[in-house]
């Protein structure tokens, strides 16, 4: 999980508006029919809000807003609330931007069967966009565990600590280790220090563990200025990656 900047900065253009339209049609449309639930009609009309879906993961960068997974890779994209249906103050943040996430269909079906809250009526799930993941989890490897309450509780009812998800985490990591070793002598490649500064940020695949794992080996790369990489940065690793593998092979 990463901390994910999204406010009234990077909500889409005209969004208010739209907001304030799809309510009133949803109180003429339950004027109709007296049983239709906030959360009836959210399943009803989430399909026609593509655009604006879009524009949520830009924000998230196509990434599960818990787990990380590329939402291409994994699922389509689910717009998910923080505050979820089955609460009674749905029926006024169903299209609120500010309770919007997005989610990988995992992580939607199994986070918020449950809304727990704390003995003061807190919410112990993490909330991305507000919350510091770094203050409540922490990872060894491509292993995530919690570190308080909170952290614990969003660990467990999101299965952040998965298999699959530790596998894919732990084959990146074998990027960054071959990266490493391609930045420093005999080779000292900018292009491979550049591609772990790059592996830091947020845009990155597995950023929250690529990070902790670098902040250890590596810390001054996490606190580098940001590098912007031309074409697609993945693809940049593997063929680095690939292209090296011979060469590195003869040092072990």
């Amino acid at each position: 999980m990463i901390r994910v900047r999204r406010d009234v900065s990077n909500r889409p253009r005209g969004f208010q508006e739209r907001t304030k339209a799809r309510l009133r049609a949803f109180r003429v449309a339950r004027k109709r029919d007296a049983e239709l639930t906030a959360a009836k009609y959210w399943s009803a009309v989430r399909q026609e809000l593509g655009a604006d879906a879009d524009a949520l993961a830009e924000v998230f960068r196509s990434k599960c807003a818990f787990c990380e997974s590329r939402m291409a890779h994994v699922s389509r994209a689910h717009i998910e609330h923080y505050r979820p249906k089955g609460r009674a103050e749905f029926e006024l943040r169903m299209f609120d931007w500010d309770n919007w996430l997005l989610a990988c269909g995992r992580c939607n079906e199994s986070k918020w069967a449950h809304f727990p809250l704390d003995d003061h009526g807190e919410p112990l799930l993490l909330d991305p966009t507000v919350d510091d993941p770094t203050a409540h989890m922490e990872f060894e490897h491509a292993f995530v565990g919690g570190t308080t309450p909170r952290g614990r509780e969003t660990v467990r009812l999101l299965g952040l600590a998965r298999g699959p998800l530790e596998d894919e985490r732990a084959r990146w990591l074998l990027f960054v280790d071959t990266l490493l070793l391609l930045a420093v002598t005999p080779y000292s490649l900018r292009e491979a220090r550049d591609l772990l500064v790059w592996c830091a940020q947020v845009e990155a695949p597995w950023s929250a563990c690529a990070r902790a794992y670098l902040a250890r080996l590596a810390p001054k790369l996490v606190t580098a200025r940001r590098v912007t990489i031309e074409g697609d940065p993945v693809e940049k690793v593997r063929r680095l990656v690939d292209a090296h593998r011979d060469a590195l092979g003869a040092l072990e």
